[in-house]
């Protein structure tokens, strides 16, 4: 091959080599995490996307109705006073003792009342309730094992949350005995003793809802009225100790996509809810919308298909919702409601919501990444309707004010692709319509309901605003939870226990473990570093620098300072105790100071000097020397020199 042609290869090969590690050297690399592994992007749990109330939805489990359910059909007839009806009531206090809810008999006719305490000075309490006991021939799963089985999903869901009013979980007796022949007049014994029993007490309720035979339905009835939300009517209490509560659970209803419940006014008082009503507390009566024929009533077991379960599980889950709505309502705040949703093109995702004080609602977003059609409507108006192009953020205040009632958002996809959206709907809030705001209302300690869920001693707003799980103790999954983390000053959104924050020695976990401040090398500020401190077994904790635990007149700060040990008077053993090693200068954690091969306990009784290695300075080590204190170098010097010295002397003589 030709010199050139050599030359040139030569130089595409460097050249090639050179492009392949630059483009190497290029290539991102994930950097690693403390321990080796690449850093992983955090996953978090789903309901940090959700309301709160919403929330309180996924959390209602289907078991929590049925077992309930299939164990009342089979304690019948629950007839009051009987043995039926006592191992239906054991069971209930049994089954809600268990979710922590403290439970028992309340008056004569023994009816059973759990109780959920809420935390702070808000009084107010929330009432669920259904009767337990049947007529003396039935199983009652009409009368009223759903009812009751509704009640117990509630309390089984809203025992996860803590919420700053009280909740009461109530089973009548007394409802299924009629004070006349025709049995068309219900004593409601238990009901009126519960009812009594809470006003006497100062009970502030602010809403009572009473199921009542919920399980049936006709399927050649009307669809739209499965269920009846029966309130009393306006004209007599005002919109928001009637209507109200049924808009709010019809509402929250449709969230399950049925449209299967209606509010209807009813001044009848066949039914618990009456005795309520007697009191003057808002109260409202949820029951089927399919009235059982009475020529030809349903056989009234659990396996009756006319019997539906799931709008007993929609109607509980619902409940449960609007009781932690309700619940959430104060603290200085306006209530907020989110419409997060996945639409298609052309598809349409709505929110709902009831309006309990007349103003302007606001929409907004903080990046709308779609073209949208927005509107914002109620039962007799359009309050906001635009056109809305993508890549935008807006806030949009309706045109007219929202009146008391439901109002709907109504959010259209216009464009040609799938895309995620997130509004949020902004109302002010007076549930009792006492037209002060709850927000300027109530109020309660923090952390905000539901307060802290994941239980890391953090609340969930403060999680909110520092972007970490509030359903994840440990959101970087460090084994270090995040309010530990928020603590100790170290971040909660990355794995970094095996760091060392203040570069003192010891990584964050050993620290947060010690109790010690992983951003400072000295945590009490004794000037003893927690290092030293933690290797000597002083307090890092606490300024002990002036105290002396091994008792050899140096203070610990003055170990420290002389590297001594804090816990031992001869910290090296040598047979010279630390003090004396400090006050000559001697090094009291090595027992040969001047590392000459001799402890220092020997120099000092041989009269050696212990700082020095070669006390006759004869070039030769102490340990090594035969005679360290005597110069044997000058010694044999000398011995040579003299008699040289002499010898010359002699001869010069003999020379003159």
């Amino acid at each position: 091959m030709p010199t050139t042609r050599r030359f040139i290869v030569a130089l595409a090969i460097i050249i090639g080599g050179s492009l392949l590690v630059g483009a190497f050297l290029m290539v991102p690399v994930i950097p690693p995490d403390v321990d080796g592994e690449p850093q992983e992007e955090l996953v978090f749990d789903p309901f940090n996307d959700l309301d709160w109330w919403d929330i309180a939805w996924e959390l209602g489990d289907s078991r929590e109705f049925l077992t309930p359910f299939n164990t009342l059909a089979g304690r019948g007839p629950r007839w009051t006073g009987t043995d039926g009806y006592f191992l239906a009531a054991d069971y209930m206090i049994e089954r809600l003792t268990t979710m922590g809810i403290e439970a028992s008999y309340w008056g004569l006719h023994n009816s059973v009342v759990g109780y959920q305490k809420g935390y702070g000075n808000d009084s107010r309490a929330l009432v669920f309730g259904a009767h337990l006991d049947s007529d003396e021939y039935q199983t009652g799963v009409n009368q009223n094992a759903g009812g009751c089985a509704v009640v117990m999903m509630i309390a089984a869901t809203l025992a996860q949350f803590r919420l700053p009013i009280d909740v009461y979980y109530c089973f009548f007796s007394g409802n299924m005995v009629f004070i006349d022949a025709m049995k068309m007049k219900r004593a409601l014994y238990g009901s009126i003793e519960v009812a009594t029993q809470m006003n006497n007490e100062g009970v502030d309720v602010i809403a009572f809802y009473n199921f009542d035979e919920v399980m049936y339905r006709n399927p050649d009835g009307d669809e739209s009225r499965r269920i009846v939300v029966e309130h009393r009517p306006e004209s007599s209490v005002g919109y928001h100790k009637s209507l109200y509560l049924a808009d709010l659970l019809v509402s929250f209803m449709k969230r399950s996509g049925l449209d299967i419940a209606q509010p209807v006014q009813k001044t009848s008082t066949d039914s618990d809810h009456t005795s309520f009503w007697m009191w003057g507390f808002p109260a409202v009566h949820v029951t089927s919308g399919h009235p059982v024929p009475v020529d030809m009533p349903p056989s009234d077991t659990a396996s009756n298909v006319r019997f539906n379960r799931t709008q007993c599980m929609v109607l509980a889950r619902a409940a449960s919702s609007l009781a932690v709505y309700l619940a959430s309502r104060g603290n200085g705040r306006t209530t907020q409601l989110r419409l997060a949703s996945t639409l298609g093109p052309g598809e349409t995702s709505l929110l709902r919501a009831v309006i309990t004080h007349t103003h302007r609602p606001v929409v907004s977003c903080a990046n709308s990444t779609t073209d949208m059609i927005l509107r914002v409507y109620n039962e007799t108006h359009t309050l906001l309707e635009s056109e809305i192009p993508g890549n935008t953020s807006f806030t949009y205040e309706t045109d007219m004010d929202a009146s008391l009632g439901p109002l709907t958002l109504a959010v259209k996809n216009t464009a040609n692709s799938t895309v995620k959206i997130d509004l949020l709907l902004e109302i002010e809030s007076d549930v009792d319509g006492d037209n002060i705001l709850d927000r300027d209302e109530y109020s309660w300690p923090a952390p905000d309901p539901p307060l802290d869920w994941d239980g890391d001693g953090l609340g969930d707003d403060l999680e909110h605003d520092i972007g970490t799980d509030i359903f994840n103790p440990d959101t970087d999954l460090d084994s270090l939870n995040d309010g530990i983390e928020v603590a100790n000053g170290l971040n909660p959104l990355h794995n970094d226990v095996l760091e060392d924050a203040d570069s003192d020695g010891l990584i964050n976990l050993r620290e947060v473990q010690i109790g010690t401040n992983p951003l400072s090398n000295d945590t009490d500020s004794d000037l003893m570093p927690d290092l030293w401190e933690v290797t000597f077994f002083t307090n890092p904790l606490v300024d002990d620098s002036m105290d002396d635990p091994d008792n050899d007149t140096l203070t610990n700060l003055e170990e420290y300072v002389h590297s001594a040990n804090p816990q031992s008077g001869d910290g090296d053993r040598d047979g010279v105790g630390d003090a004396e090693e400090v006050s000559r200068g001697m090094n009291p954690l090595n027992d040969d100071t001047d590392g000459d091969g001799l402890r220092d306990y020997l120099e000092l009784s041989e009269g050696l000097d212990p700082l020095v290695p070669d006390y006759d300075v004869d070039l030769e080590n102490d340990g090594l020397d035969m005679n360290p204190r005597i110069n044997e170098v000058a010694v044999i010097a000398l011995m040579v020199l003299i008699p040289v010295a002499i010898g010359s002397i002699v001869f010069r003589r003999r020379i003159r």
